[in-house]
């Protein structure tokens, strides 16, 4: 029988290595850890082979990772055996990524330029460093406070009984009547109690919106602790989701863990890629449909920008309605000219300045009129850009 010690030795070993691998360079954020750490109590791992099938399905993000991925395992586990199943690890318990159990350090181990020691232009993985808020800053967070209230809301399916209503209460006056000998004093009525719609905030944190970015996150932040039916994702060159970070209660401890989970702060732009690879996640996608969705970029896709297109015509599609806030649209000259937010400007609902964070304020407080407006009326503020 497998000792408590064994068992809780075997848990820190599978809780340091998604650490490890993010170490040598490869894209493991919270979520691929997690689904790693529940494969290996679910499955039975009766040896090492076991353990590198399980791990490279849930943490190499494509096949290229994978040389990098079976380097870091053969030097993490070594010769190591887990038989049976073990307890479910917390990945925060786990033994420090930077160095193995042999004490070298683990991007010593890793050869080539995969393992992150030769930054590329277009994909950076530096950690961010996020500073302090001001007191301005701290009064536009109030107010957006208070515009979070005012979100769209939508109906419920549910009929229930209600002071005043479109829909006469029949049950319910029925039983009313009983009480007073057949006789109907009163209808009673039932309505639909209202709830906030769903928000998706979909936020670019590249190099191009390093300026906005982090009051973007602490925006993100607020509406995520204020209602469970917020969702957030990072996109740069890879997209993540940092919902449950953002749940924390201290705003710069959450931005901190932010910034140990998402790799391509500041680095390159692929918002079309980004954004399809969102849509391709069939539990991503189901958080669209209904939901109020806001895209915080500046549109400045590199090359093609056919698959932000496509993209950003489907999320139209799924959403309840679609708002894009720029930091360009400050400048009243703005026009989209460029080819991707040309093309995507005849689908958008609304196209708002996102330069700061009483600008936000400000998109808030027309979200309401933009549920109300026709599909696509965004493009009527530029009538000259539209195809």
């Amino acid at each position: 029988m497998t000792s408590v010690a064994s068992v809780t030795a075997a848990a820190e070993l599978l809780a340091g290595f998604p650490p490890a691998l993010r170490r040598a360079g490869l894209a493991v954020d919270a979520g691929r850890a997690a689904d790693f750490l529940k494969a290996t109590r679910l499955c039975r791992l009766d040896g090492l082979a076991d353990l590198e099938r399980i791990g490279r399905v849930t943490l190499a993000a494509a096949p290229e990772d994978f040389p990098v991925y079976h380097s870091v395992f053969q030097s993490w586990f070594g010769s190591e055996t887990l038989a049976g199943e073990v307890e479910r690890p917390q990945e925060d318990a786990g033994p420090r990524a930077d160095t193995s159990r042999t004490g070298e350090r683990m991007l010593d181990t890793v050869p080539g330029d995969s393992s992150g020691r030769v930054a590329s232009d277009d994909i950076g993985r530096s950690r961010k460093h996020f500073g302090r808020l001001i007191e301005d800053d701290r009064r536009a967070l109030a107010a957006l406070s208070r515009s979070l209230e005012t979100l769209p809301t939508r109906a419920r399916r549910v009929w229930l009984p209600a002071s005043g209503g479109p829909r006469i209460d029949l049950p319910g006056t029925a039983r009313a009547a009983r009480r007073t000998l057949g006789e109907t004093l009163r209808l009673l009525r039932r309505s639909r109690p209202r709830r906030p719609r769903k928000l998706l905030l979909l936020i670019d944190v590249s190099g191009s919106m390093k300026a906005q970015s982090e009051g973007y996150l602490r925006f993100a932040h607020l509406a995520t602790r204020r209602s469970r039916r917020v969702e957030t994702f990072c996109f740069g060159t890879r997209l993540s989701r940092v919902s449950a970070t953002l749940r924390h209660r201290d705003g710069e401890q959450a931005l901190g863990r932010l910034a140990d989970i998402v790799f391509d702060f500041d680095g390159g732009t692929l918002i079309g890629r980004s954004l399809e690879d969102f849509l391709s996640v069939s539990r991503y996608a189901a958080l669209v449909r209904g939901a109020v969705t806001i895209v915080f970029s500046d549109g400045l896709e590199r090359g093609d920008p056919s698959a932000m297109v496509r993209a950003v015509d489907r999320l139209a599609r799924l959403s309840h309605r679609l708002v894009w806030a720029t930091p360009l649209a400050a400048d009243p000259c703005y026009r989209p000219a460029t080819r991707g937010m040309a093309a995507i400007l005849p689908v958008l609902d609304g196209l708002f300045d996102g330069s700061s964070l009483t600008a936000l304020d400000r998109l808030l407080s027309m979200l309401d009129a933009v549920g109300r407006a026709p599909r696509g009326h965004a493009g009527k503020a530029f009538p000259e850009d539209r195809k």
